[in-house]
């Protein structure tokens, strides 16, 4: 986000006054004019004819001859050296949540797939329709940061009572800590890891918004602030917890911990909690089925923190208790809350779905968040019921003859 200094507000309001330069070549200085604002800034992201997208890249500068932009000078994402990337090969410009340079699609090849896109995305919407799932509306970039603005205001009333919190923000994510900085920086990382992890999963272009404006993420460095915080501000008593992630019906992700004395731990807590959100915002506001949302959960963050043998500790737990008990334990596929010793079960289940074909895996999860029944959906992207996913998952996992 931008400062808030009298001068960039007239500013940004000026630059969207600008008119629109979707669907048609932009003269050079129109894109100047769009553009300018956020030379020294993060993109969302830049995309090539060739189909290639860069995310989060910084634009350095923009070249121009005889008035008009003729190339951009980028630095990736992770790099210290700048690239230069020349407009013609450019097909696609966000910024701030705003398209704001986007050519028409040239060549049958590119034409086709953009129809195919949008013939897929209006099959999703009369799909979850036709199931009583309604879509997340879609946002504008006033609406994102009207809604990121509207955080900041619920930030400074947390700051009031915790004047220690330090506010900055990344890409995707609105960050408030009291831990000190050269601490949680590496803890932004796996965030940023977890978000593009589950958008290639989902088929999602980095780049393109999930969150309802940002994902606001607290982070106290004790537990007895963060037990505070649950108490007087989402009135949640915390004891014991190590961090929420509070998913509102109006798509509002607010994500809430405490860092403990395990760096790994905290992590892994980091990317498990805001998955969860990441869910919830994605497509609808379907719930997944809890063994399927904690499974995720834990898949995503043992690939993401690899330093953690919290997922692995988890597993053989629940390798020894199927061993014991022949099953699964109780109501597995249907409590709203599997108990500890399934959360083993759940990531090693959602890790052979996924290892198995990642992208049938993205196929079975968005028809869930579409409406399907699970068992339903397993059928359509698996060829089997439930029953034929437990003998197969105890086939992996070495307890054959394994039921629910």
């Amino acid at each position: 986000m931008r400062p808030t200094r009298r001068g960039v507000i007239w500013m940004l309001v000026v630059v969207a006054s600008v008119p629109s330069l979707v669907g048609r070549h932009a003269a050079g200085d129109e894109l100047a004019d769009r553009l300018g604002p956020h030379v020294g800034e993060v993109l969302d992201a830049v995309e090539l004819g060739s189909g290639k997208r860069f995310v989060r890249p910084v634009l350095e500068r923009l070249v121009e001859a005889d008035g008009k932009v003729t190339s951009i000078r980028l630095r990736l994402e992770g790099e210290k050296k700048v690239t230069s990337i020349a407009l013609g090969g450019i097909v696609k410009i966000i910024a701030d949540r705003e398209t704001v340079y986007e050519t028409g699609p040239k060549g049958s090849a590119r034409q086709r797939e953009q129809r195919q896109r949008e013939q897929r995305a209006a099959e999703a919407t009369e799909r979850m329709r036709a199931r009583g799932v309604e879509p997340w509306p879609e946002l504008s970039a006033e609406q994102h940061e009207a809604e990121v603005r509207l955080l900041e205001g619920f930030v400074a009333e947390v700051q009031e009572v915790f004047p220690a919190l330090r506010v900055s923000h990344t890409h995707e994510f609105l960050v408030v800590t009291d831990i000190p900085p050269n601490l949680m920086a590496p803890y932004l990382a796996t965030l940023d890891a977890m978000h593009d992890l589950l958008c290639d999963l989902y088929g999602i272009a980095r780049g393109e918004p999930v969150w309802k404006g940002k994902c606001l993420v607290i982070a106290f460095l004790t537990e007895a602030d963060f037990v505070a915080f649950e108490g007087k501000f989402m009135r949640v008593q915390a004891q014991g917890t190590h961090g929420l992630c509070h998913q509102g019906s109006d798509g509002r992700v607010i994500m809430a911990c405490h860092r403990g004395d395990d760096e790994a731990a905290f992590a892994h807590m980091l990317v498990h909690e805001t998955s969860h959100g990441f869910n919830h915002r994605w497509m609808a506001p379907t719930r997944l089925p809890n063994w399927l949302n904690e499974g995720i959960a834990e898949w995503v963050a043992a690939k993401v923190v690899t330093k953690s043998d919290q997922v692995q500790l988890k597993e053989a737990a629940a390798a020894d208790y199927m061993r014991s008990k022949g099953d699964l334990g109780p109501e597995f596929f249907e409590r709203p809350n599997i108990a500890p010793v399934q959360y083993g079960i759940a990531s090693s289940m959602v890790r052979m779905l996924a290892g198995r074909d990642p992208k049938k895996f993205g196929g079975f999860v968005t028809a869930v968040k579409e409406g399907m029944p699970a068992e339903e959906a397993l059928r359509q992207f698996y060829k089997q019921d439930i029953d034929g996913l437990v003998r197969a998952y105890g086939s992996v996992v070495g307890v054959p003859g394994l039921h629910r």
